[in-house]
């Protein structure tokens, strides 16, 4: 504050009161004042009788006495003197007088007078004659000059002592009256100096509060009065005691007064004291004894702005208290760290949450009543300081909206918080947070200018993790092709950016903007050093161009999120979706892209390369497939590590499925044999294609390489398999005897056997499937069935191939028409038989007409013949 005017004049009503030569009673003698309101204040400062014996004494006249008041509805400030009179009364006893001074309250405030102002100046005013007759002016001019704030600074801290007149004023403020005891070595203290103290203590209080202060140089402590700051002899009742340049008065007991003294306390120290009393000299408005908290307040209005910033810091910060700050320190005042919290405290008052829409309203208004350039730099700052789970669409918008409404003070508003929000410094390291501002701008891109699409451009051109994860999100939503995404995609492309960052070149050839460009490997690789999710984007962009290319640009970091080297299993499923949506699992498949597929799926997939099985009948994709595993799987050093894990991938599980071309030119390379095949595979692969042969039970070899159905056929544990191809050969030939068929099947049938008391083995599947036609067309025939059933006892032996041939049918292995039909045929055949034995039993009738030297044959039931001794022979007979 500036120092007060060097001088005032104040219009002052006056009043005298005393004994006119003779009179017993004390009143009114003259002045401007009406008597009865006159008297009123000459009461009020009447609290012991003058004694003439006591000249040297502490209560010694002069007394002096300030009253606050209100007259006619104007605060008023009312100044008594009491003095001797140099008369004596009727009685003889020596007289004294008063004088009133009534100013208003405004005209001295405006001046900035203090006590000690209108006492001097009153001292030196020339008072109106009493004398009979004479003509009393309606005023008195009081020439004031106000005390100066230095003045009362060094009389406080010298002369009473600052934390002594800081706790009487804390007293004062709470209520309290306070009665100042002088020690013997200021017994004589005049009453200028009284004056000067009573000033220093009410300087400690805002000035508004001389409206309800009352005050007196003396007291006597025997009367009762109102008046709240005197000296006395003693105290009495609950007067508050303090000892000029002694004891100090008691501690304040309210939290107000208690809170009053330690800000005094801190802010003599921190701004210092002179600053201190020109702040509260400065609060001019009248104030009532009731107003502790708004003196507290104007008191810490000196340090609002710390107090408003602590406040702030610690989540206790009211508006009103910021409106207040702003009222008297525009924001675009104050200096930078202050006035960028304080804009970032009101941008987060705006938003919705627990509080009310009146305050959210003013907040808002006070922001955009305050706005500047730095407001928008500030509450993109907030927005940065946010963590990411707070980050929501809904919060970042309604910041974002707040800056827009600013655009009628500043047309970069919104374009300045938004691009400083997505080029937010702690988005670098959290991808949460590149999430949150992806998805933000995603949400609001297509409502933005092209001034703030440029800006949007120029940070993600700079941020490529942040064009990323938006790029990312999106993906997700559909909206690749939207304008401000398609402007990125295809900025490399453009001839106005020849100069276009090697990962955004990247991103153009992967979504194929560079139209017939070459494989760049320093692009490629520079974008996935973007981020370690980098593959996900290309993934993304690659899907929704068409593009399967990538999945051999982005290999490395593609396998290894396979192999599980890196990612999370949410990544290795959305690998597995992206790669069957680029390369879909159907036939005709280009071979490279097959093959790349495959191999990256190959650690998720089980092990197997189902690809390799859908390939397109075009004479080279069966090449390229094989050459592309060929170089793949010598890097990712595979065939070493586990040969029998792709062999199995490679061959599959189905012998109608096995991909004969690619298996052949991995191993035996036809358009490129200089670069050498993987021979060492070779094994594997018969292996596993032996391996399902056996399980398979058949000789199912369509479009196997030669030389390889020679080497399969060579296995002793595949040998009879090949039987089974030469049963099916004599069926086909519909001409082959039983006995020929018969052999074939016990080539063919190594571990089968026929056992009543013990387990059966049954034909393999595949000696069944190849038997099958040939008993389908031979049950009804004949003997037919009968003679392979006896050809298989007889070549068996123990096995019992002929017994588990009709085993096999009464089991319908063959289907019930099989076993129909060759029941029947079994049937007939028993009659012939039986027909036969009973006539060649018959007892001979005579030898007559035969040569009784000529051949007989055999006695019934005497027959040697060994196919004939068999027990089991005949079918129906057991044993």
């Amino acid at each position: 504050m500036s120092e007060p005017p060097a001088g005032a004049s104040v219009h002052a009503a006056w009043s005298l009161q005393g004994k006119a030569p003779g009179q017993v009673a004390y009143d009114v003698q003259a002045g401007s004042v009406e008597p009865r309101i006159a008297q009123k204040y000459f009461w009020a400062a009447s609290t012991e009788t003058p004694r003439a014996d006591r000249a040297h004494a502490p209560e010694a006249l002069p007394w002096v006495a300030f009253l606050g008041g209100t007259e006619a509805g104007r605060p008023v400030t009312g100044l008594v003197e009491t003095t001797w009179s140099g008369g004596r009364d009727a009685t003889g006893r020596n007289s004294y007088s008063a004088r009133l001074l009534l100013v208003d309250w405004h005209p001295t405030s405006d001046a900035g007078l203090t006590w000690s102002s209108l006492y001097d100046a009153a001292l030196d005013t020339e008072w109106p004659t009493t004398d009979p007759g004479a003509v009393h002016p309606p005023h008195i001019v009081l020439d004031a000059a106000p005390t100066t704030v230095a003045k009362l600074a060094r009389y406080i801290e010298h002369d009473i002592g600052f934390e002594w007149a800081a706790r009487s004023a804390a007293l004062l403020l709470e209520g309290r009256n306070v009665a100042i005891t002088l020690s013997p070595e200021h017994a004589g203290l005049n009453a200028v100096t009284r004056v000067a103290v009573l000033d220093g203590i009410c300087a400690l209080l805002p000035y508004g509060s001389r409206a309800w202060l009352t005050g007196a140089t003396w007291a006597g402590h025997g009367a009762d009065h109102e008046l709240r700051l005197t000296f006395a002899l003693r105290p009495r009742g609950s007067q508050c005691h303090a000892v000029l340049a002694g004891q100090p008065p008691q501690e304040p007991c309210t939290s107000q007064g208690r809170a009053y003294v330690a800000e005094l306390l801190r802010l003599r120290q921190k701004k210092g004291i002179e600053a201190l009393l020109s702040h509260l000299l400065s609060h001019r408005a009248p104030l009532t004894p009731h107003d502790a908290e708004q003196a507290l307040q104007h008191l810490r209005d000196l340090d609002l702005q710390a107090m408003v910033v602590g406040d702030i810091d610690q989540g206790t910060s009211e508006l009103r208290n910021v409106a207040r700050l702003l009222s008297r320190s525009p924001l675009e005042s104050l200096i930078e760290p202050e006035a960028a919290k304080i804009a970032r405290h009101l941008a987060c008052r705006t938003l919705p949450g627990a509080r009310s829409e009146a305050e959210r309203e003013l907040a808002r208004s006070l922001l955009l009543e305050h706005w500047s350039p730095r407001v928008g730099a500030a509450l993109a700052d907030e927005l940065n300081s946010w963590p990411a789970e707070s980050q929501t669409p809904q919060r970042v918008r309604g910041i974002l909206d707040l800056a827009a409404a600013a655009e009628s003070w500043d047309r970069q508003a919104h374009t300045v918080v938004l691009t400083g929000y997505l080029d937010g410094g702690g988005a670098r390291e959290a991808p949460n947070g590149l999430r949150s501002r992806g998805t933000l701008l995603q949400a609001i891109q297509q409502d933005l200018d092209a001034n703030s699409a440029a800006a949007v451009h120029a940070v993600l051109v700079r941020r490529p993790e942040l064009a990323l994860a938006w790029l990312d999100v999106n993906a997700e939503r559909g909206t690749l092709d939207d304008r401000l995404v398609l402007r990125l995609l295809r900025r490399p492309a453009s001839v106005t950016e020849p100069n276009a960052p090697h990962w955004l070149r990247g991103v153009a050839l992967i979504h194929r903007e560079l139209s017939a460009a070459p494989r760049d490997e320093e692009s490629i690789e520079a974008f996935a050093a973007v981020s370690a999710t980098a593959w996900r984007t290309g993934l993304y962009l690659a899907c929704h161009a068409r593009n399967p290319d990538v999945l051999d640009w982005l290999e490395p970091e593609l396998y290894d999120v396979a192999a599980g080297q890196s990612g999370t299993d949410e990544d290795r499923g959305f690998l597995i979706r992206r790669i069957d949506m680029l390369v879909p699992r159907q036939p005709g498949l280009a071979g490279k892209h097959a093959a790349w597929a495959d191999l990256i799926q190959l650690p998720l997939l089980e092990w197997d390369l189902p690809r390799s099985r859908l390939l397109a009948d075009d004479g080279k994709a069966a090449a390229e497939y094989a050459g592309v595993l060929r170089r793949l799987l010598r890097r990712l050093g595979l065939p070493g590590r586990g040969q029998e894990t792709v062999a199995a991938a490679l061959v599959g599980n189905r012998l109608d499925q096995v991909p004969y071309p690619v298996l052949w030119q991995l191993t035996h390379p036809q358009d490129d044999p200089v670069a050498g095949g993987l021979e060492s595979l070779e094994g594997p692969l018969l292996s596993r294609i032996a391996e399902l042969l056996t399980h398979a039970g058949d000789w199912i070899t369509h479009g196997m390489p030669a030389p390889w159905e020679h080497r399969l056929r060579g296995r002793p544990d595949l040998q009879w398999l090949a039987y089974t191809s030469e049963i099916r050969r004599l069926v086909a030939t519909r001409t082959a005897a039983p006995e020929q068929l018969g052999d074939a099947i016990v080539r063919a049938s190594p571990h089968s056997r026929y056992a009543r008391r013990a387990q059966t083995i049954e034909y393999p599947f595949a000696v069944l499937e190849a038997i099958k036609p040939w008993l389908q067309d031979h049950a009804g025939r004949g003997d037919a069935v009968h003679r392979l059933a006896r050809h298989l006892n007889r070549r068996s032996g123990q096995q019992a191939l002929g017994d588990l041939l009709y085993y096999s049918i009464s089991q319908l292995r063959f289907g019930d028409l099989v076993r129909h039909r060759a029941l029947e045929g079994h049937e007939e055949l028993k009659d012939s038989v039986e027909r036969g034995i009973k006539l060649m039993r018959q007892k001979p009738k005579s030898s007559a007409g035969l040569p009784y030297d000529a051949p007989r044959g055999p006695v019934p039931g005497t027959d040697t013949d060994p196919d004939r001794g068999s027990k089991s022979w005949l079918p129906w007979r057991k044993g």
